[in-house]
């Protein structure tokens, strides 16, 4: 009986081991987590503030005093505003059904307007 007793005892502390072990390991990677946390939210604010300041970029560039002064520059003199017989204009449900002016729309070649995007 003191054997049987003794293996009894021996299997709980067994599975008493694997238990606080898993337990530890848990604890362990809790803490990795939260000494790596601030780390990661700096990187995270830096990626924001960048992200901010090239919003900030693109919305400068792209606000109509900034485009008008690329209309003067050399390298934009070719371009030109289209005139409105130039311009194909369709209305809702027509930009689906567009063969109809398919022929219409190859006889002209298209001029891209100041600040159009292609």
């Amino acid at each position: 009986m003191n054997s049987k007793m003794l293996v009894q005892i021996l299997c709980c502390l067994t599975v008493f081991t694997f238990y606080l072990y898993h337990i530890i390991q848990k604890q362990n990677q809790i803490n990795y987590l939260s000494l790596h946390l601030p780390k990661i939210v700096k990187e995270l604010k830096t990626i924001e503030e960048e992200n901010m300041r090239l919003r900030f970029q693109v919305n400068c560039f792209q606000s109509p005093d900034h485009l008008m002064q690329l209309v003067k520059e050399q390298q934009y003199t070719h371009l030109k505003m289209p005139l409105l017989k130039e311009v194909f204009t369709f209305q809702e449900g027509l930009a689906l059904h567009q063969d109809i002016y398919r022929e219409q729309s190859l006889a002209t070649e298209p001029v891209l307007a100041v600040g159009a995007y292609h």
